[in-house]
């Protein structure tokens, strides 16, 4: 009777698990490189972001100064490098070139750098029964004197 309680139970949390991953929605972009470092004299870079998955991605692209205080890092928002396009609306598997401009006038001295985040956002959905993950990347954007 025990044995018949258990192949019951475990037959309802795998029909459960089936029905909840067949209701996830995992459709979201990659960003390339994963890292970002100008040399001395340069003020800008690209970054290439792609959508996966189907229908539309819709996403924003921020670029935060990033500081390391006790150990501790610290994202501060600034327009001393600016995204362009700041918004995506991406179809299925469509590439787009991003470009980072350092607009500061002062000069690099050291080193200066920044966090680029590309969120994806949400957008219309198909069925409403589902999850939805939202991804954010965060590109490290040295700098260099």
């Amino acid at each position: 009777m025990l044995k018949l309680i258990r192949t019951t139970i475990a037959t309802a949390i795998f029909g459960t698990t089936i029905a909840i991953a067949g209701a996830v929605v995992a459709e979201g972009f990659s960003v390339s490189p994963t890292s970002l470092t100008v040399p001395a004299g340069g003020q800008q870079t690209t970054l290439t972001v792609e959508s996966s998955g189907a229908g539309e991605t819709l996403g924003q692209v921020r670029v935060m100064r990033w500081l390391r205080d006790g150990g501790q890092n610290k994202l501060i928002p600034t327009r001393d490098v600016v995204a362009s396009p700041p918004a995506l609306r991406m179809r299925e598997n469509q590439e787009i070139t991003i470009r980072l401009i350092r607009t500061a006038t002062t000069p690099v001295t050291g080193q200066e750098c920044y966090r680029v985040l590309v969120d994806q956002l949400p957008g219309p959905r198909e069925r409403d029964d589902g999850v939805r993950f939202m991804l954010r990347h965060s590109v490290p954007l040295c700098f260099l004197s």
